[in-house]
């Protein structure tokens, strides 16, 4: 029992590495690059920004129609070769935007973005980390995400160098060249389904749990997504999902904003992003921890206290730059968690018994409301004339995710936990 134990906290690791590989490299590398390459690529062709990019509006949307069906491929599918096919789509699609010519060719391009993302963004890693660990959950889904941020840190004037020297045409080969290739051989060579299909136990094994549960994910605890649709948990936490992900896209307003404030500038909204990015690093760790030692109930109500608090001082900064930054940077630890508060508590209301057909409700909500996001700041400001509403509306998301945070996983428990 206990070598075994040991061999399957060390196999965990790797699955880690296949999670970063089929999911940070795809999205930090080529996913969060997108407005690099816009302005080039409108000046080359004469395209007006909608045409540019209607596919980042057609991406989410696809992968709301897909992610349903996504779910149901994980859970009776082997997802090494599911998550490595949909890299290698990925990939090859993204290398193909190279040679493309036509806005349409790009919008073609949206769609199987969005239908390999409806597998990878949002539902893969939270179920690859729930069968292969039973504790420190949260710190491991916070982990693979801050890969996101760190290599869009990281990458982002690097591509910004090649795309300056070279075209955009060669710095997207390499760019998804390098994708393809770590994320399709990692992926294929070190994921596995679960600990049980190669004699393992999860990292963190109890032993004093029950054989049955641990050898047959459908007698572990939990709800099953009849019974989760039928309790106001799982629409609140859709709408949990949804708030966040809005406001996590107002870092895309940033520079946007500053560049509207003469005490700001743009150079301001430069480095805002930047401070954002960290903060967003800081608290994909820092929730993970608080969803492991206190619960997502506490994450959330955390990452909604700090997103709230760090958008009034944005909002109140006036012309005063250091708060302007402190303001962002909370509100970088506030978005950062939409990549691990939702599917905690989607895990911690609703058990693992039917966690990715359950999660995959909640990340199609999040996928329609993506969709919509940059809709939403484009027709505030463009009937407003300011950001202020979005910054409202931002404040009073954040004080909802608060307040739901509270009652989604108690009202959750209450279908199973008897």
């Amino acid at each position: 029992m206990g070598n075994t134990q040991v061999k399957g906290s060390n196999y965990a690791i790797a699955i880690v590495v296949a999670c970063i590989a089929f999911y940070a490299v795809p999205v930090g590398l080529v996913g969060n690059q997108a407005g690099l390459f816009t302005t080039p690529v409108m000046e080359q062709f004469g395209w007006s920004q909608t045409e540019a990019t209607l596919y980042m509006s057609i991406q989410p949307w696809v992968a709301a129609i897909f992610t349903p069906i996504a779910g149901k491929v994980l859970n009776k599918c082997n997802p090494r070769w599911v998550l490595t096919l949909t890299s290698l789509a990925f990939g090859l699609s993204s290398l193909a935007c190279a040679w493309f010519t036509e806005p349409w060719m790009w919008h073609c391009y949206g769609v199987i973005y969005g239908i390999s993302a409806a597998f990878f963004m949002y539902i893969a890693v939270p179920t690859m980390v729930n069968r292969w660990f039973v504790k420190h959950n949260g710190f491991v889904i916070g982990f693979c995400g801050a890969f996101i941020s760190i290599l869009a840190a990281i990458m982002s004037p690097v591509i910004q160098t090649w795309i300056s020297s070279m075209g955009w045409q060669q710095a997207r080969i390499i760019i998804s060249v390098a994708c393809t290739v770590i994320s399709v051989v990692l992926t294929f060579a070190l994921l596995r389904p679960s600990p049980e299909s190669m004699g393992l136990k999860p990292f963190g094994y109890d032993p004093n749990a029950t054989e049955a549960a641990a050898a047959d994910p459908s007698k572990k605890p939990g709800c099953t997504p009849a019974e989760a649709r039928k309790s106001p948990a799982l629409y609140m936490l859709m709408l949990v999902a949804g708030f966040f992900v809005i406001s996590a896209s107002f870092v895309q307003q940033l520079s946007r904003y500053c560049s509207t404030m003469p005490e700001l500038g743009a150079a301001v909204g430069a480095l805002a992003v930047s401070i954002a990015m960290v903060g967003g690093i800081v608290g994909k760790f820092g929730l993970g921890w608080i969803c492991d030692r206190f619960g997502s109930r506490t994450a959330g109500v955390t990452a909604g206290a700090l997103g709230a608090i760090g958008v009034l001082i944005c909002f109140f900064a006036g012309g005063n730059v250091t708060m302007f930054y402190v303001g962002v940077a909370l509100f970088g630890v506030g978005y950062s968690a939409l990549s691990t508060v939702p599917p905690m508590l989607c895990s911690d209301a609703f058990g693992q018994k039917s966690f990715t057909d359950i999660y995959s409700m909640v990340a199609t909500a999040l996928n329609v409301f993506s969709g919509f996001s940059a809709l939403i700041y484009a027709q505030i400001f463009d009937i407003t004339g300011s950001y202020n509403g979005a910054f409202w509306m931002i404040i009073i998301f954040y004080v909802l995710i608060v307040i739901m945070s509270l009652f989604i996983v108690p009202m959750g428990r209450r279908l199973w936990k008897k």
